[in-house]
């Protein structure tokens, strides 16, 4: 009873031994002596109990070596075990040769379950990132479905890419490819300007444990969003006539994973020395072939190395991205048609209405007064009649541009219908909009234009109205609107080619 006890608590005592090296050293040596312990034990039993059993004791040695090194330590195991019986007794082959059979059998069937157990690991990891990758598109879709306007798509991507809860990139950027010359531009980016910036945001975007929609909806406020880094972007333009790693991107259309920065390139250059980028990839945006811009991602914060399925789990929402950022262009575009007059390019009658009412509704008579300026070209029948509607056409063209260069930042010039054109003067006294009216009325004066000689006065001019809610009271912006009005039509009866300010009369008592 005293040997049971006593080998009892040598197993324990070389547990707790074990136990404590675990925590000092390596996990390889802490295997190793796993196995010395093992052995150490089985001896020590067969020594108490006459080495009864010992062969078989030491098939349980060469299973616990096969599980920790698998193959390699079941038939070093083996031949060990082997040696250990030799020394007791004389040598048998046939005792060597069944360890050894054992090792193998045991060996090959551990690393078979080994290999089962880290491809299924694989495919469950795999599995978890396509599952996430499937959510963060769908979260993304929902989001993207909600708006048109091109700054907010612009940071849904952006957030996407970059959020915890999203791809999980420190740091985005986005550039365009300009509609009127053969470069990118930079539009907006998210991310920190640092590694010990980013640490920072890291940290509270974790305290505040939000879901990806959430970030988004957070983020809507685009002057809010890392404002020194987008100030930055938005400096840069990169053209496309030299080769560059964005411009190699869009022409060939696929991505590239920049490792390490070449200096030769100007592009990897200027995001060395503007954003610290010491690695990045380049994802193209793409739609139908048509090169919207790129998207670049790196990781400045954790320095973790982009690998190709980085890039691969990034394509789908590029390509998602590129579609929505082309219908957002379009929209933008055909907006743009429905509030501008398509012969000048000014701003429509359509238009005209949503601003006048929003400025007259805010605009307070003595503190913010709301002036307006209606002009006609005098005469204008007589010109179309005799020189016809195209000449005509161009002489609108030519003073549209004279009056868009005539007013002042704040005002916002429209062309009304036909001949006649209304310009809105927010928080300008009215003596301010009469000088801006004579100075509309003289410049179209000096100009020259095509066959104006046949007009009446031997030259092309305008005749101007202006009124404003300064001193008098209006109950509606249309009632402004004839008001100036009612002082064109005096301008034409003084003579034409002046300007009238309207005065109060008895409807206005």
């Amino acid at each position: 009873m005293n040997l049971y006890i006593t080998i009892l608590l040598i197993s324990i005592l070389f547990g707790i031994t074990a136990n404590v090296f675990q925590f000092v050293i390596n996990d390889k040596w802490n295997k190793i002596i796993l196995i010395a312990l093992a052995f150490a034990i089985v001896i020590i039993y067969g020594i108490a109990f006459n080495f009864s059993n010992l062969s078989w004791q030491l098939l349980f040695v060469i299973f616990i070596s096969c599980y920790l090194f698998q193959l390699k330590g079941a038939i070093f195991s083996a031949i060990v075990s082997w040696l250990i019986v030799t020394l007791q007794a004389e040598a048998n082959l046939l005792i060597l040769t069944s360890y050894i059979i054992f090792a193998i059998f045991i060996g090959m069937a551990t690393q078979f379950y080994e290999k089962k157990s880290k491809q299924q690991e694989r495919w469950l990891s795999t599995l978890m990132t396509q599952s996430k990758q499937l959510d963060v598109f769908r979260e993304v879709s929902l989001a993207m479905q909600q708006t048109l306007q091109l700054d907010k798509l612009l940071q849904i991507i952006l957030v996407s890419v970059t959020a915890g809860h999203g791809l999980g990139f420190n740091r985005a950027m986005i550039f365009l490819k300009s509609s009127e010359k053969n470069q990118l531009n930079g539009i907006m980016g998210i991310g920190p300007m640092n590694a010990n910036e980013g640490f920072g945001t890291w940290e509270r975007l974790a305290k505040s444990n939000l879901k990806l929609l959430d970030i988004i909806k957070l983020n809507y406020d685009k002057d809010a969003i890392d404002p020194q880094l987008n100030a930055l972007i938005k400096s840069i333009s990169i053209d496309l006539d030299n080769q560059t790693i964005l411009e190699k991107a869009l022409r060939n259309g696929i991505p590239y994973n920049v490792e390490q920065i070449d200096k030769t390139d100007h592009s990897q250059q200027l995001f060395l020395n503007f954003f610290q980028m010491q690695a990045f990839a380049v994802i193209p945006l793409l739609n139908q072939g048509k090169q919207i811009g790129v998207l670049v991602i790196d990781n400045i914060v954790n320095q973790q190395p982009i690998t190709e399925d980085d890039i691969d789990s990034v394509i789908p929402l590029a390509n998602q991205a590129a579609i929505a950022i082309e219908h957002a262009n379009l929209y933008e575009q055909i907006e743009n048609m429905a509030l501008k007059d398509g012969l000048t390019g000014l701003l429509n009658q359509r238009s005209f209405e949503n601003y006048s009412n929003n400025l007259f509704s805010s605009a307070e008579t003595t503190k913010n007064p709301l002036s307006i300026v209606i002009l006609d070209i005098d005469s204008f029948k007589h010109f179309n009649d005799t020189n016809g509607h195209l000449l005509g056409n161009e002489v609108l063209i030519e003073l549209a541009a004279i009056l868009q260069n005539s007013v002042r930042e704040q005002d916002i010039a429209f062309r009304f219908g036909g001949e006649e054109f209304i310009v809105l003067l927010p928080n300008t006294k009215e003596d301010k909009a009469v000088l801006v009216g004579e100075r509309i009325r003289e410049n179209i004066e000096k100009a020259t234009f095509p066959s104006e000689e046949k007009q009446p006065n031997g030259t092309l001019t305008v005749s101007v109205g202006v009124a404003s809610t300064e001193k008098l009271y209006f109950d509606t912006i249309n009632n402004l609107i004839d008001a100036a009005d009612n002082a064109l039509y005096q301008a034409k009866s003084l003579g034409k080619n002046k300007v009238v300010l309207y005065k109060e009369d008895s409807s206005h008592e």
